[in-house]
Order: structure tokens, then sequence, then C-alpha cells
């Protein structure tokens, strides 16, 4: 099958998990209902949100009538993909089956985990869309002296000196929204190279809440407390789009974007952060290539297209790579240590992100190193001794959503790390 679907067509979901409850709830029950019961069950248990994040809180049983049109919508996304895919039939009478692909998926979970249920599912997708292909294809022409990063950079009021309470008067926005074109426009300069002047777009986002009712046209009067998360919300979404439709000339919106973004991240194929280490905004970057033959190691096929090329993920292994990966690990940590001015202990998220992005792997590729690293650390086997604790879990705090995913390490979730080199040298510090 040739990859003919528009990327914008497909379903609005982020979660690749979606794909194996729901056949998981199919295997289980066949009326319509029923399945959308332990889909129900399953989301919660696997904290699926609506957004690109996992939660961290849980619904409960009792569902609010906006809460079951939000799990009936993405339910109804989820299905009509899956019969796109051919991994599950729905008959006249509203019952639902797995097709024998839907059985084969579930039987390669159960035998060999979900990073191979998933593979599966990158298969179909790229047999249907493209996209992977089509998305790195995008980011090397777009950015071919970066290797296909894009950043998009974004700063919240507190991250430009604003406390909340000093914003109150639509003048008051309009300060905020001047200092931030100033620093978009620096930031332009230094990572595209173009010297570009905001003023007129600054114009256009101030407007647009102004028409929206968000921001009073009188300067000295006070908007609407409560309208302060969607007025800095608005004004981020804006710059955004700015940077992928103008900067970037982008062919898709930001939505589609996204969407194919963070499930290519699923797969190995492209890595995106929202919290790259002393950096305010988003990084994209592939973690694949796309090309005829590799005579590397270091790149794993995951998939062959109809005009001989294929689609190779930076996946190396830890017997070839481990001095590298070491070295990378080693030199990030004391650089984000230094900046700290932390004495011992730093974020193991924050790590992980500067480890992938230097190397250009995936986090999935990251866990495994480490962890390979990390025995051998019990073992007594490394140049280095390295430390690995859990601070804090996401839980403890007061957040919704999990925006920087914990690393799995000796079977358990940590978030802080510390490096020894006392028992090598210290060259990488």
């Amino acid at each position: 099958m040739g990859a003919t679907k528009p990327l914008q067509s497909v379903r609005k979901f982020y979660f690749l998990d979606y794909f194996y409850i729901l056949l998981r709830s199919i295997e289980k029950h066949s009326q319509r209902n029923d399945v959308f019961s332990s889909f129900k069950v399953l989301k919660q248990k696997y904290r699926l949100g609506q957004s690109k994040y996992k939660r961290l809180t849980d619904d409960g049983e009792n569902l609010t009538q906006k809460q079951l049109q939000l799990y009936n919508y993405t339910f109804r996304q989820v299905v009509e993909e899956s019969k796109e895919y051919d991994l599950i039939t729905e008959d006249n009478e509203e019952n639902l089956r797995l097709s024998n692909r839907g059985k084969h998926f579930l039987r390669t979970h159960d035998e060999k985990g979900f990073s191979s249920f998933v593979q599966l599912l990158a298969e179909l997708m790229e047999d249907h869309y493209g996209a992977f292909r089509n998305l790195l294809d995008y980011f090397y022409k777009t950015s071919p002296r970066r290797s296909g990063v894009l950043i998009f950079p974004h700063y919240s009021p507190l991250e430009l000196g604003f406390i909340r309470k000093s914003i109150q008067t639509a003048s008051d926005v309009r300060t905020y929204c001047k200092k931030l074109v100033d620093r978009l426009e620096i930031d332009i300069e230094l990572h595209l190279k173009k010297q570009v002047k905001l003023t007129t777009k600054n114009d256009e986002i101030v407007n647009k809440l102004i028409v929206d009712s968000l921001l009073p046209e009188n300067e000295k009067e006070c908007f609407r407390p409560e309208n302060y998360n969607k007025i800095t919300k608005r004004i981020r979404d804006f710059w955004i789009t700015h940077f992928l439709k103008e900067l970037y000339e982008c062919q898709y919106t930001m939505s589609t974007f996204d969407l194919w973004v963070y499930r290519a991240k699923q797969v190995g194929v492209i890595n995106v952060t929202e919290s790259y280490p002393f950096t305010n905004g988003k990084l994209v970057y592939p973690t694949a290539i796309v090309m005829n033959q590799t005579a590397s190691g270091d790149f794993k096929e995951i998939y062959k297209y109809k005009d001989g090329k294929k689609l190779f993920v930076h996946e190396p292994q830890f017997e070839t790579f481990q001095d590298e990966f070491v070295d990378e690990l080693v030199k990030r940590y004391f650089n984000i240590r230094s900046k700290l001015n932390q004495n011992y202990f730093i974020n193991l998220a924050a790590l992980r992100e500067a480890v992938c992005y230097a190397l250009k792997i995936s986090s999935q590729t990251f866990e495994k190193l480490l962890n390979e690293v990390y025995r051998l650390n019990l073992q007594g086997g490394l140049r280095i001794s390295i430390a690995l604790e859990v601070d804090r879990l996401p839980e403890e705090t007061n957040a919704m959503y999990l925006k920087q995913e914990p690393v799995m390490v000796d079977g358990s979730y940590r978030n802080i790390i510390a490096i020894d080199v006392t028992k090598g040298d210290k060259n990488n510090e």
C-alpha cells in the first residue's frame, strides 16, 4: 500500500498506548458500550490524557458530562484509526472485533513487549501516511546547518522578570509583549541567523486579544484576572505558530505538526523536549535518517520504502557505544552542575535531554544505555561512580500532567543523579 493519505487527516490523539488499550478492551468485549467502559478504565490506569503529556491525577469513577465527552471523542478517534489500519472490524450492530492483524499485535505485545508493538504500529502508519519520512525530509531541508534541529523559543512573564501581581492592566500585558518580542528577535538572530522585526506581528496578537475581549482596549483598564492564563497561552501559541509557519515555512498546522512529532518521538524517529537545560522553549530534532543503506551499526532499519530507501533510527548498541555515551554523560553532568552551582545531585531528566541532543538519540535509547551503564556501575566495572535517587515523585506536586518523564533505571523510576569521576580522570569536568 502506498502512503497516500494527507498528514492532516490523522486522528487527533498523541499516545500510541491508545491502540493497545483499545485492542485489549475488544479482546475482552465486543459490544461497543462495554468496550468503551473497559477503555475508560485502562485510559485512567495508563494515565493517558487529552494532551501530549501523561496525567498525574485521576479523574475518578464519577466523570462529569464534559469528561465523558472527551473520553468518548478520543475513543471514537482511536476506533476509526484502528479500523483504517485493519486492526479491528465493526459490524452493523456496533459490535467491535479484533482482526487477525489486531490479534497478532496483541500477541506481539505479550511476547515481546510494548516497544515491539509500537514498531508494528509505526510500519502501519508509514504505509498509510509516510509521515516520518515526510517530517525527516522537512527537518533536514529546513535546518541543514544544525542537522535538522528546530527551536521554538517561548518565555512566560515570570521568565522575563514579571511577577503575576505586576500584570493587571492592558498596559502591563503590552509591556510584557514588547519585552517578549525583543527577546524573540535576539533568538531569531542567534538560532536562525536572520534579522527580523516583529513589531507588526506583535500588534497583531495584541489586537486579537482585544477583539476576543480578553484585553481591554483602554490600556489603563484591568483585564479579568481569570483570563490571565488564557492570555499568556494565546500569546505563546501565536509566536510558536509564527515560527512554524513563517520562519520555518512549514505547510502543516501546529496541531498536525505536534501530533506527528510526538507520535514520532514514541517511535524513536524524532526527539522533542520542552525542558532542555537553560533553554526557554521547545527543541525538535531528528534521531533517524532515510537513505538507501548505511554501513554504521549504530542505525537500525525499521521501514523499507517502495523506492528502495529505508528508514533508520539512531539506536547505537552499548557494546560499541559505551565509551562515547559515558563521556557525554560525564561532560553534560558537570556542565549542568556547574551552571546550577550544585554540589552533587542534578535533575536526571535535564541530563537526559542534554545527552540525547548531543548524541542525537531517542529518550528510549538513552534509558537503555543508562541501564547498562548503571549495571556496570553496581558491578564496579565502570571508570566513574554513579548515584541515582528519587528526589520527589511527580505525584507529590500539584501538577496535573507529567511534563518530564522520569527515567526507569534498574526497575525503579529515578529523577536525580550524581556522578563521581575520582575513579578515573577528570578531563571531562
